[in-house]
Formats: structure tokens, C-alpha cells, sequence
């Protein structure tokens, strides 16, 4: 049922970004023949158009480039169009040098003006009780959306979370960082262990996960009491802090 859902799913929000950005599908067909790349599915790519096209980004930070920059170059480039004052921005992260070089050659002409491609190697990456990795090397800008889809979050220790949401968050000054999660669930769950469920929320069947996350600075002194937890009747604990 799952897969079903998911198919159904993918095929109406290719129908719903051919509306919003026409001639898309034709870009990502003549992307698609000089790459190994399978791409993000259509579900998670609408979910970022839809925030994109509502909260106007400055910056969107990309992490893990595809044929997903065509679209959120396309999404930017319809919001120049509208609104000629708007100056949107794309960093799109790759860690792997191989498909960072690939991705160098392969940019349409047309999304250059608007997309940075920058090569930035894995590093381990800690915040609060989470381990996780991000890109290194991403670029100081007040990023106000990002689009989680790398890097490898699993290591000999086993399974961690891609967490350059996080990142961004320190590097930018902006109040509300929006985005989209592809198919990353620790991320999710990362997510929604601190803001709560509602924050983020995720199902199988759609491999995806829409978020609007209130900058915090997890160095403050304040955050290290019991108090930050509350203890339900059987025992179990939940971080509450930033719960909203």
C-alpha cells in the first residue's frame, strides 16, 4: 500500500510542477541523460516549490546537488519573473569531488545566474544530545530555506542524521529557517525530538517532510536543567524546551 500511495503520490506532483514551472520536465529529461543520478522524487521537490514560491527565500541552501537544482533554480527564476526587486540565491552542496565535478559540468547555462555549486567534504557535525554529518565548507549567507538530501549520515558507529538544517542555523541570521527533509527520517526525528512532532511530520508513504524551524543557539547556558524535560505518568521523558 505504501508503494502505491508513494506512485500516486509522485505522479500528481509532477503533474503540479509542470503547472507551476512549465517546460520543467522537459529540462530534467535532457539533465537526466548525462547522469547516473536517480533524483528526488517529484513529492519532496513540490513540497519545496510550494514553501519557495510562498515564503520567498534569500537564500536557499541545497545539500546534495541533482537534478533538484534545475527546479529550485526554475522556482527562483518564476519569483525574478513576478517581482523584478527579488534577488534569491542557491548554494548547492556536494560532498562527493567525483559528482561535485559532474554537477559543475552538467549546470544548464540558465541556472547559472542564480546557482553556486560548491564542493564541501563530509565532517562530523554535534549539536545538543545529536550526532550527525553536514557539508563542510558551506558558505556564510542568511540562508531562510533548505533542502535536506545529503550528505551520507551512517558511519562505523552506525546510523547518525544529515544535519546541515543545523548548520545553516548558525551561519544565518534569519528568524525562521523553512524547508523540506527528502526521505531522511533520523533527520526528522532529530527534528521533532526537539521542536516536537508537529514541527515536522513524516510518513512513509510520502518519504518527505516539510518544516519552519525558529532559530535557536544551542550553546546557551540556560539549556542544561532537567527542567527542559517533562516526565510523563509511565516514565518516559520528552525534551520540551523548544517545544512550540
Amino acid at each position: 500500500m505504501r508503494k502505491v500511495l508513494q506512485k500516486i503520490g509522485n505522479r500528481y506532483c509532477r503533474w503540479q510542477l509542470e503547472r507551476a514551472l512549465p517546460g520543467i520536465h522537459a529540462q530534467l529529461k535532457a539533465y537526466s541523460k548525462g547522469s547516473t543520478t536517480t533524483g528526488t522524487q517529484a513529492i519532496t521537490m513540490w513540497a519545496a516549490v510550494k514553501r519557495i514560491l510562498k515564503h520567498r527565500p534569500n537564500w536557499i541552501l541545497e545539500s546534495g546537488t541533482g537534478s533538484s537544482t534545475l527546479i529550485l533554480a526554475a522556482a527562483v527564476h518564476r519569483l525574478r519573473r513576478e517581482d523584478p526587486t527579488y534577488q534569491g540565491r542557491i548554494v548547492s552542496m556536494e560532498s562527493v569531488p567525483e559528482w561535485h565535478a559532474t554537477a559543475e559540468t552538467m549546470l544548464p547555462d540558465a541556472c547559472r545566474d542564480v546557482v553556486e555549486i560548491v564542493l564541501g567534504p563530509r565532517e562530523k557535525f554535534e549539536i545538543a544530545m545529536f550526532r550527525g554529518y553536514i557539508h563542510g565548507n558551506i558558505p556564510k549567507h542568511d540562508y531562510d530555506f533548505v533542502l535536506l538530501d545529503g550528505p551520507k549520515f551512517w558511519d562505523e558507529r552506525g546510523l547518525a542524521f544529515c544535519a546541515d538544517i543545523f548548520r545553516a542555523m548558525e551561519l544565518s541570521s534569519a528568524p525562521v529557517i523553512h524547508g523540506v527533509v527528502d526521505g531522511r527520517a533520523s533527520s526528522v526525528m532529530v527534528i521533532q525530538a526537539i521542536y516536537g512532532v508537529a514541527a515536522a511530520r513524516y510518513w512513509h508513504f510520502r518519504y518527505a517532510a516539510g518544516f519552519s524551524l525558529p532559530k535557536i543557539d544551542f550553546t546557551d547556558a540556560d539549556l542544561k536543567t532537567s527542567r527542559d524535560f517533562r516526565c510523563s505518568p509511565t516514565g518516559r521523558l520528552s525534551w520540551v524546551h523548544f517545544r512550540r
